[in-house]
């Protein structure tokens, strides 16, 4: 303890630190209510749902047959998953262990915030509907969906496939809905299959089938509406509603020849609560085809094509303030900045197209959110943890609640309580737990030797098939997505090799030179003078932190806890350990009070890497808080 007292000039503002004490919360007086003073609503996002047990009737490849199981396994590779920002195929698991681990919690109101399918195929949204109806039908359970950028990937059914389903042997299995995605492929060597279940659904499909979770009126619900039809709560008629909410008198347009439907819808599941369904999707026709390209940036394109939302969201939230109602809106993407205000930094260092800076919401387009009356946005998309706070100059706050996605680290969903005094306390249940989730593992070990026999570059760890729980799993995932795919694509060359060749014992002694020809001098030759490593020692040793112990870590590990405190925020804080937290923030700090010279490439970098860092360690709390919606203001409640 003496150690964090000592450096609290240092440290002073950082998350973490509020771990230590629970003298440091101030908690609101509604925490203290009865139990009966709430109501509780759980936020599960960005499940991506695939079907790993389809039924592919039409294909010559009905997937991997499991003695163990007694199904076919269609199931992407281990490959793809290691690569890609989320799971395919545990991801079926941990979401059911999520609807399970929400009943046991007593809450029956549950939203899907997008991407609840992995590209809205029939196979994928028919097994979503199948799960949602057996929680529905078995536990009294209703849910809530939004549109996201994977369901749909277009707004009209089209060709679609995937090139790396995981087929016997362990080799790559195509398998892909119409052979005219095969043009200008001849060179082709994997085995390919074919099935209408694996082409992209759109707007009239997903309404189809998934109709009865939010996107039409439902008879329990006390009140719902769209953007479409006049707004009218008091002369509320669920059989006109119905009527009026037919996609085809959903629609908007984009240019002089297309119309394109919007899921956008206003519910009120129980008395006194409000939710918002946007539907932030963005598509632009391609050339004069009646085909259409999505986009993944979220609401800084929404607020241009959906401009007309933004009129009935004000009318809206002027209604449910006249009405006493809890507004709270939902969409798959943001509506502030995520990434504890540091974008401008991740620019400057990374570049603007890298690090997903396209999909942050700039000021403005919070500003129209926050103008037209919302102050509870609950977004999944980018796969984080994350609260953030948006304020104007004319008073008006916006909260963004970022749900982790259960197929990325962290694995997690949320949890709201709505108290009857204008407070909503929230809480991160993470999974670390998940039934079944090491189903596919043997099959994964025959993908890893097909892989090693035919000599594959940048082969995955195959230590991830020893993870002995879910958290773990994705800890795993984390670190070899961060390996394979983050430092290669996003990071500058010289800089990350720079950084990847150095130790811990070797990071801190850099930081710890004043001079730039010092500086210079040891990047060239990585020699430490007897005084210099000395001093360092002792003024280590005084802060509590065992000099020798340095060199165990690398630059890939402190690049890897960057990305999990990115990702993770708060909840991120276990998994690496408050000792090896202590050790990152001091040598922040120490980096943080360089003085480089213009030429001094790697030192400017470094710098800016660990201020980002730095930053990213003294966000809001977002893992067990509650929001004052009178005062505007947070209450850490760890």
């Amino acid at each position: 303890m003496n150690y964090f007292i000592h450096n609290m000039d240092i440290i002073n503002g950082s998350k973490w630190l509020l771990l230590l004490s629970v003298a440091f919360f101030i908690v609101p007086l509604s925490y203290g209510q009865s139990p009966n003073s709430f109501d509780k609503i759980a936020f599960v996002s960005d499940v991506h749902l695939q079907d790993v047990f389809a039924d592919l009737t039409n294909s010559d490849f009905k997937g991997i047959y499991q003695d163990e199981t007694g199904k076919y396994a269609t199931i992407r590779t281990m490959k793809a998953q290691l690569n890609s920002t989320r799971l395919f195929n545990e991801n079926y698991f941990a979401f059911h262990q999520a609807l399970e681990n929400i009943n046991e919690l007593g809450i029956k109101i549950v939203v899907l915030p997008g991407d609840f399918s992995d590209d809205g195929q029939p196979m994928n949204i028919k097994a979503l509907r199948k799960i949602l109806k057996s929680y529905e039908q078995q536990y009294g359970m209703r849910f809530y969906l939004t549109t996201g950028n994977h369901d749909p990937v277009t707004p009209f059914a089209s060709p679609g496939g995937k090139w790396d389903f995981l087929g016997p042997n362990g080799q790559d299995q195509i398998l892909i809905s119409d052979s005219s995605l095969l043009v200008g492929k001849e060179n082709i060597t994997s085995p390919i299959g074919i099935d209408t279940q694996i082409q992209y659904g759109g707007y009239p499909e997903i309404g189809k089938i998934l109709g009865d979770f939010g996107f039409f009126p439902n008879p329990k619900d006390l009140f719902w509406t769209h953007p479409y039809e006049a707004l009218d709560y008091a002369n509320y008629d669920y059989n006109k509603s119905m009527g009026n909410a037919q996609l085809k008198f959903r629609s908007f347009p984009v240019d002089d020849s297309h119309r394109l439907p919007d899921l956008t819808y206003l519910v009120e599941p129980i008395p006194g609560i409000w939710l918002l369904a946007i539907d932030g999707n963005v598509y632009q026709p391609i050339d004069d085809t009646e085909r259409f390209k999505g986009s993944s940036i979220g609401f800084n394109l929404t607020s241009i094509q959906k401009a007309h939302h933004l009129k009935w969201v004000k009318e809206i939230s002027q209604l449910a303030k006249e009405k006493g109602k809890t507004l709270i809106s939902f969409s798959h993407y943001p509506l502030v900045e995520f990434n504890d205000g540091t974008d401008e930094q991740l620019s400057r260092l990374f570049g603007e197209n890298k690090f997903q800076l396209a999909r942050s919401p700039k000021y403005s387009t919070s500003q129209l959110y926050a103008g037209a009356g919302l102050k509870i946005h609950v977004a999944g998309h980018m796969h984080l943890n994350d609260t953030g706070i948006f304020k104007d100059e004319e008073g008006n706050h916006l909260f963004n609640i970022q749900v982790p996605s259960i197929a990325a680290y962290p694995p997690a969903f949320k949890t709201f309580k709505v108290w009857k005094t204008d407070s909503i306390e929230i809480q991160t249940h993470r999974l670390n737990q998940v039934q079944e989730m090491n189903t596919f593992f043997p099959l994964y070990l025959e993908e890893h030797n097909y892989l090693k026999a035919n000599n594959e570059n940048d082969i995955w760890d195959n230590q991830v098939l020893n993870s002995r729980d879910y958290q773990e799993y994705t800890n795993y995932h984390l670190k070899e997505l961060v390996r394979l795919r983050f430092i290669p694509n996003d990071w500058p060359e010289d800089f990350s090799q720079q950084l990847l060749g150095m130790n811990g014992k070797e990071l801190f002694y850099f930081s710890s030179l004043y001079r730039p020809t010092e500086r210079f001098k040891f990047l060239q030759t990585k020699d430490m003078s007897d005084r210099s490593k000395q001093e360092l020692r002792k003024a280590l040793t005084k802060k509590g932190i065992d000099y020798d112990n340095l060199e165990k870590w690398t630059g890939l590990d402190l690049i890897t806890a960057f990305y999990f405190i990115k990702n993770g925020d708060e909840i991120a804080y276990q998994d690496l350990g408050i000792e090896r937290i202590k050790i990152y923030s001091e040598l922040l700090h120490l980096a943080n009070h360089i003085e480089p010279r213009q030429n001094e490439t790697f030192a400017n970098s470094f710098q800016s890497f660990t201020k980002i860092f730095d930053q990213m360690l003294k966000g809001e709390a977002s893992d067990h808080f509650s929001i004052d919606l009178n005062t505007n203001k947070i209450y850490n409640l760890n």
